[in-house]
């Protein structure tokens, strides 16, 4: 372990390729694994020749559910699909720096800020079910207006709050891993309770981060950042942005699985005539959406933000 200044003039420390390495051990023992998502501008449907209304089809297709739970889904105004409670998600992240001034941790009150939904193990339940089994131990959370997750995407430059709960505060080591695998740490003196913590996506790609306080460490949250700013602008050609994104799911070995999306919409491997390890559909962009994929002896759920006009492919 090394120690430099960043950017601004803060001392930080950069660990070893070792450390890392059990830094990544801690958080498989956590309970949380990366997926190996791609992201890419949906470019070959985005102009003239687009419909659609013939895309959103797959959303609900097949052995999909009703149109007016398709429209349930898609939400209202809001830009990003969630106007309140009652959307599948929010957006976690601004484009507008936090003020300049005051502490980098902040103490939070939860007294008349309880959320109304958590989004905890790729599944949302609501913050009283939560609390009611929640055992007081160090955990990790990004802060939404309306509910808290473990999971947050987020376009290259924008801003986060990270909400860290420490029953008794005091010093805490907080990890970030960086897409490029290097490792920051950073000491903080954290509130008794819950503690407030800027975070600025200042880098395309999956960031992991987690803290050790009373050498018990939290729960992993993941934020993964694009290398494109928002609103997106998946490429050139006339005509607009569809509202919908594309999802792949494809594996070397696995065959005949089925994915389920938002427990909502079931695809197989064999719908398409072809056991060949390959699911494609269409899901409502500007969402998070959760992905499950099962087989016999083999279970994965994910749950990700979606943008519009975008292309995913997720390889088992």
């Amino acid at each position: 372990m090394y120690y430099q200044e960043d950017k601004e003039g803060e001392g930080v420390f950069l660990l070893s390729l070792k450390s890392g390495l059990i830094l990544l051990l801690i958080i498989f023992f956590v309970g949380l694994a990366s997926a190996q998502w791609t992201e890419e501008p949906m470019a070959d449907l985005v102009g003239e020749g687009t419909d659609e209304s013939l895309m959103m089809a797959g959303y609900r297709g097949g052995e999909g559910g009703p149109a007016s739970e398709l429209m349930g889904m898609v939400g209202g105004s809001d830009p990003f699909g969630a106007t309140g409670p009652s959307g599948v998600g929010e957006a976690y992240y601004s484009m507008d720096a936090p003020p300049g001034s005051g502490p980098e941790v902040q103490q939070y009150s939860i007294s008349g800020h309880e959320p109304s939904t958590i989004y905890f193990g790729g599944e949302a339940t609501s913050y009283g079910a939560y609390s009611t089994t929640y055992s007081g131990t160090n955990s990790l959370w990004i802060l939404g207006s309306w509910s808290w997750s473990q999971y947050a995407y987020a376009p290259l430059g924008a801003y986060l709050q990270l909400l860290a709960y420490s029953s008794s505060g005091g010093s805490a080591d907080f990890y970030e891993i960086y897409p490029s695998g290097n490792v920051v740490y950073k000491r903080y003196s954290f509130w008794p309770g819950y503690s407030r913590i800027n975070f600025h996506a200042d880098a395309a790609g999956r960031h992991i981060l987690l803290f050790i306080a009373n050498n018990q460490p939290s729960n992993a949250i993941i934020i993964d950042v694009g290398s494109g700013g928002w609103p997106p602008t998946p490429g050139p050609g006339p005509g607009p942005v569809p509202s919908f994104a594309r999802v792949t799911v494809r594996s070397s070995w696995l065959t005949g699985y089925t994915v389920t999306v938002d427990d909502i919409q079931t695809y197989s491997d064999a719908s398409d005539g072809r056991r060949d390890g390959i699911i494609s559909f269409t899901v409502p962009g500007n969402q998070y959406h959760s992905v499950k994929i099962t087989s016999p002896g083999y279970l994965r759920s994910y749950y990700r933000f979606f943008r519009s006009g975008y292309a995913y492919t997720l390889t088992v």
